[in-house]
């Protein structure tokens, strides 16, 4: 009962929305519209609207609702419980975005899962190329063509389960998001009528975009000190244990004084970002519809992450910093470009190996005619394909030996 009564009530605030909205061409006079509006739903002109007035809204728009379930909404609204709604409650109430924030709780959860299952795959391979490396180290380096042999069956292992690990986290993605990101498009999709009209659009572009900044500034600062704190961790190794002044530099940089200057950063970048929306807004519409309308796959497909329409949709907005979501794209290409230098190499080295064996071969027919050579000399004389040999001498290919000649030698 308590879900059904909560779609119910998201249809009556999505009615109330596209009210509000109708007609929006950018962000400045989405946010007049909605004033307007109101100040016609707050009849007695007091700044708030009340229980009664928020009836009248309801029943204005066709809806059919008891006073309990205006209580519930009125209750929803109302941010500081006072009992009404104002301007900045109305606008938070009918304009945010609940499955958005799901959605992006969702993809950290997911990457950080991807990561982990990542990270332990490459200490999986570090281990295995160390073993590999002590194999060649004993065993005659690359000369010896069963080292090249076993790298070449390690190395098309490992090229496999890159290449099952990178599908399987896609899968994950797409299978997790896929539905938290229908139900943002229903929620945008005001007049539900399947498809964002520019207005509704507006809504959703700005939700996405404000919900996208905090959460990227963490992923940011995290990447950010990662990085810092690897050059750290390399420039310790480097600096002689007698210099202490180096030493004490390098330990003055600290998590808070990373943090300080990181956020001091980001938040210029931040206020960057907010200008020319509408611009923002057109182009990531542009980008997302057909025929004036942005259809469910097309949001789909810009929000899923790894997907080329994603980076797009991501650069349309001006959101091209790098966020957790980028990073792990970023991650992915660097994954897919090691599989590419892995595959040259497996095929380069397969063509080393069938080289390799051909050489064998031809060793093995030189050393078999090396040893029937040998055994001839001894028995008091013998012949090479191609030539002649008297008595006490040897005749390799294409040549002959003369009786008693010390320089004749077994080819």
């Amino acid at each position: 009962m308590g879900a059904h009564k909560g779609i119910k009530f998201d249809v009556q605030r999505k009615q109330m929305c596209k009210k509000a909205i109708t007609g929006s061409t950018a962000v400045k006079d989405k946010e007049e519209k909605i004033l307007q509006t109101f100040k016609e739903w707050d009849k007695d002109k007091n700044g708030f609207i009340t229980k009664d007035e928020l009836t009248g809204v309801l029943s204005s728009l066709g809806c059919s609702v008891t006073s309990e379930d205006v209580d519930t909404m009125l209750k929803e609204a109302d941010l500081d419980s006072d009992g009404k709604i104002n301007y900045e409650e109305m606008v938070h109430w009918l304009c945010r975005a609940p499955h958005l924030e799901e959605y992006f709780l969702c993809s950290v959860d997911i990457f950080k899962r991807n990561f982990l299952e990542v990270d332990t795959e490459m200490k999986k391979m570090q281990s295995e190329m160390k073993d590999l490396q002590k194999v060649f180290e004993e065993n005659g380096g690359d000369d010896n063509p069963e080292n090249m042999k076993k790298a070449l069956a390690v190395f098309k292992g490992l090229t496999a389960r890159m290449t099952e690990l990178a599908k399987k986290n896609q899968q994950r993605i797409d299978e997790e998001l896929t539905p938290v990101i229908k139900r943002s498009f229903a929620y945008h999709d005001k007049d539900s009528s399947g498809a964002l009209t520019y207005d509704e659009g507006i809504i959703f572009f700005s939700n996405f975009m404000t919900l996208w900044e905090p959460l990227n500034q963490v992923m940011c600062e995290m990447n950010a000190a990662q990085e810092v704190m690897q050059d750290r961790f390399d420039s310790e190794e480097e600096v002689n244990k007698s210099d202490d002044r180096a030493a004490e530099k390098i330990r003055m940089v600290t998590p808070d004084k990373l943090h300080e200057v990181f956020k001091t950063k980001y938040a210029i970048l931040a206020e960057d970002r907010k200008e020319d929306m509408d611009e923002k807004h057109k182009k990531a519409f542009e980008l997302l519809s057909k025929d004036g309308k942005v259809q469910e796959a097309a949001v789909v497909e810009a929000l899923l992450h790894g997907h080329e329409k994603n980076g797009e949709f991501l650069s349309a907005l001006g959101l091209h910093i790098e966020d957790s979501m980028r990073a792990a794209e970023f991650n992915s290409q660097e994954l897919g470009g090691t599989l590419e230098d892995i595959e040259m190499g497996i095929k380069e080295m397969e063509g080393a190996c069938v080289a390799l064996e051909g050489l064998e071969k031809d060793m093995e027919g030189l050393e078999g005619m090396m040893l029937l050579g040998v055994a001839l000399a001894a028995a008091g004389g013998a012949g090479g394909p191609g030539g002649a040999a008297g008595p006490g001498g040897a005749a390799g290919p294409g040549g002959a030996a003369g009786e008693g000649d010390p320089d004749c030698m077994v080819q």
